[in-house]
């Protein structure tokens, strides 16, 4: 009996708890990534300068200041590449202290008694703790984050939550709700490897949004300019989209022709903000619903009554 309950609780634990922990890696493995573009970069740099000493060094006539300014350069890039290094580094113990204190926290759902059986009461009390993350987490995919980071701060988990991500995805889908794309583009571009990987067409719909606001404000000629830059990289899995898109040019912004119609849709930028945060979501493998609204609707539906959930 105690091995099956064992197992239970272990198996509620692992179906429960994956974005708890896979959440915190996905943001440790991205700040490991730039971290070593960063010094990559820098160590460029610095042997770049290295190289051109030596140079410097094999000339015939070699003034004494030219060294010494050289030397400086050396020096000035040193620092530079050292301060982005411990930068680095402190970015990436944040990340891991996450990832620890959240471990930490999963395994208190064990904790043992003296006596060496489980602690009804600790586990009482992680079950509380757990239920307090469901609720911000559902607060925050909902938009209530004023309730969601006053959640947190009073039971104390904002550790043990996903509200950084929450609140800077909130920065983003309100740029677009402004019809602005800098911020999501920007956003695509941090995540420019992981994006690729998973085939996303966001930053490939902004830009195409983009053109859309221009022939809508009869920016025509900027239209183009814009398609000749941004288009071609897309051409080979969206040909035939910007083949439509580039007809739109055609067309009085007031057609009833589908599908330009549908292209000039102010709906359009809901349909952005949507793919946004959905994309957002499986960049740190967060299921598109939240655990709590899982969880409601598994014990709904174990409920014996005559209503459907």
């Amino acid at each position: 009996m105690f091995i099956c309950g064992t197992y239970n609780k272990m198996a509620d634990v692992k179906s429960l708890e994956h974005p708890t922990l896979k959440v915190p890696y996905e943001i440790l493995n991205k700040k490991f990534r730039t971290a070593q573009k960063t010094i990559d970069r820098e160590v460029s740099h610095v042997q770049q300068q290295a190289t051109l000493i030596e140079e410097t060094l094999q000339q015939s006539e070699v003034k004494a200041r030219d060294i010494s300014s050289l030397l400086g350069g050396m020096v000035e890039k040193l620092q530079v590449l050292k301060r982005k290094a411990e930068e680095s580094i402190a970015e990436e113990l944040v990340a891991s202290n996450v990832c620890k204190r959240r471990l930490e926290h999963l395994k208190e759902h064990n904790t043992l008694t003296p006596m060496g059986a489980l602690s009804q009461a600790a586990l009482n009390q992680w079950r509380r703790k757990r239920l307090d993350r469901m609720v911000v987490e559902y607060f925050l995919r909902n938009g209530y984050y004023n309730a969601a980071i006053t959640l947190a701060d009073r039971s104390d988990i904002k550790d043990l939550t996903n509200i950084d991500i929450f609140l800077t995805s909130r920065e983003v889908e309100k740029s677009l709700a402004n019809k602005e794309t800098n911020k999501c583009l920007s956003w695509c571009h941090d995540n420019k490897s992981k994006l690729r990987k998973l085939k996303s067409n966001m930053e490939f719909n902004l830009r195409v949004q983009e053109f859309v606001e221009m022939v809508r404000s009869d920016r025509r000629m900027d239209a183009i300019k814009h398609a000749r830059k941004h288009f071609p990289g897309f051409e080979e899995e969206h040909l035939s989209t910007i083949k439509q898109v580039m007809a739109l040019l055609a067309f009085p912004i007031t057609t009833d022709i589908a599908p330009y119609k549908s292209l000039l849709d102010e709906k359009r930028w809901d349909t952005l903000i949507e793919q946004f945060r959905q994309e957002n979501y499986r960049l740190f493998q967060l299921a598109s619903q939240s655990v709590f609204t899982v969880a409601l609707q598994a014990g709904l539906s174990a409920l014996k009554t005559p209503y459907p959930f």
